[in-house]
């Protein structure tokens, strides 16, 4: 994790540290809304943040949807996102776009649309998150160019961005099985998968 990832959240950790109340939207797919399990990233985020800093009172308002590409994210940005005013919000989309056939292009104008609306209302501080790997490995190959282009969004319009694909990656190679990540079957991290989504996101923190 580059230090300078630092910087992009610079404000939320000082209302952190100072007791303040602080928003978060977790915003996304059905990695966000933590499909098939009990507890996604987003609740063992909230967890962590609470223990590191027992002042602040965090509300971590999970807003995604299962199935949704960017372009269903788009159409609910206005209620599912900018509406609770938060501090800081997690963007994380890429593969039902890349299944469905929704072209890079598209993809990555409409992350562009989402910073922008997202900078133009409240303003909030904003980390782009890439997805897990794929057990297929056509699908995986194709998901990694969406995850890719979700990095370079995120250096052109200057926000953060959180390798999680890099980040299982780095377990795998610690020997850890890919399969032992995943729900049967299904292609979504199962509970100690998202713990590693959660555990990248701290280091921010």
């Amino acid at each position: 994790m580059d230090e300078g990832q630092k910087r992009f959240v610079e404000r939320t950790v000082a209302d952190l540290q100072n007791g303040c109340d602080v928003t978060i939207v977790a915003f996304g797919d059905s990695i966000t809304a933590g499909f098939a399990v009990r507890r996604g990233f987003p609740s063992f985020w909230k967890e962590r943040l609470a223990q590191k800093y027992p002042d602040a009172r965090i509300e971590l308002i999970n807003s995604g949807a299962s199935g949704d590409t960017t372009q269903d994210g788009l159409a609910r940005l206005d209620w599912a996102v900018l509406s609770y005013e938060p501090d800081l919000v997690t963007i994380n989309f890429g593969i039902n776009d890349s299944v469905l056939g929704l072209g890079r292009e598209e993809f990555e104008i409409n992350l562009v649309e989402m910073v922008r609306r997202i900078r133009a209302g409240p303003a909030s501080e904003i980390l782009l998150l890439s997805s897990q790997p794929l057990e297929t490995p056509p699908y995986d190959k194709l998901v990694l160019d969406y995850y890719q282009a979700i990095e370079r969004v995120a250096g052109e319009m200057d926000v953060g961005f959180v390798d999680v694909y890099g980040a299982w990656m780095e377990r795998v190679r610690q020997g850890m099985p890919l399969g032992s990540l995943i729900l049967p079957g299904l292609d979504h991290p199962n509970e100690a998968g998202y713990r590693i989504i959660a555990e990248e996101l701290m280091r921010l923190f």
